[in-house]
């Protein structure tokens, strides 16, 4: 298996795929990584659907703007952000959750005063439409996990986030609105020879220095 480090630089966004199955132990592993990853207030909205049947693939293929391979991968995984983790149930359950693993004794600043805390935790839930970014967000962390992992095990992935209709995803499983399609990931083992990385931006190009934007010079 290869590192983190060794996987990082190794990901690849693959779109051939040779038809060899991926053994159960390694998506589990994959999703077990998305399982673990951090998330604002713990809500961990992340949730997966795994899909190996190929009538099922290859309606998702019709719904990802007509991408072939996700009908011609082994496996895919669709990944959703839950609204419902956003509920004042779930929030009371991740505070209380804070407090017994001992988590809200090491906050800061406006985040250690009771006061405060009583006052965010008061708060009417946000409308779904101001929930989109957090919800998305933080599924976004999870699925980078599931494909780093993935890397390691020396499989390959695709991020496909490119929908028709969103609503179809949800209407071909069954599911209702509560869960949003963030991204489909297929899986599996690459075909032909790995392609070489895409250019990158230099480190110093994504460094911010302070002035140098409102200025245009380095102080």
């Amino acid at each position: 298996m290869f590192t983190v480090w060794e996987a990082i630089k190794r990901r690849r966004s693959i779109r051939k795929f040779v038809p060899d199955d991926i053994p159960e132990d390694m998506v589990n592993q994959m999703l077990e990584a998305a399982r673990l990853a951090p998330s604002a207030s713990n809500r961990q909205p992340w949730r997966f659907l795994v899909v190996r049947d190929k009538e099922i693939r290859k309606q998702l293929s019709r719904i990802c703007l007509r991408q072939r391979f996700i009908e011609e991968v082994p496996v895919v995984i669709v990944c959703f952000g839950d609204f419902e983790r956003y509920s004042d149930t779930a929030r009371k359950k991740r505070r209380q959750e804070s407090v017994d693993s001992g988590v809200a004794s090491t906050a800061s600043g406006l985040f250690a005063d009771p006061e405060f805390i009583a006052y965010i935790d008061s708060l009417p839930i946000p409308p779904r439409e101001q929930l989109v970014t957090p919800v998305v967000a933080n599924t976004y962390i999870a699925i980078e996990h599931l494909v780093l992992m993935a890397t390691a095990l020396g499989l390959s992935t695709c991020w496909v986030g490119g929908f028709e209709d969103p609503a179809e995803i949800n209407r071909l499983f069954g599911l209702d609105d509560t869960l949003l399609p963030v991204a489909v990931i297929p899986v599996g083992y690459a075909a032909g020879q790995i392609p070489p990385p895409r250019p990158r931006l230099p480190l110093e190009e994504i460094i911010v220095k302070p002035w140098m934007h409102a200025t245009g010079k380095e102080k």
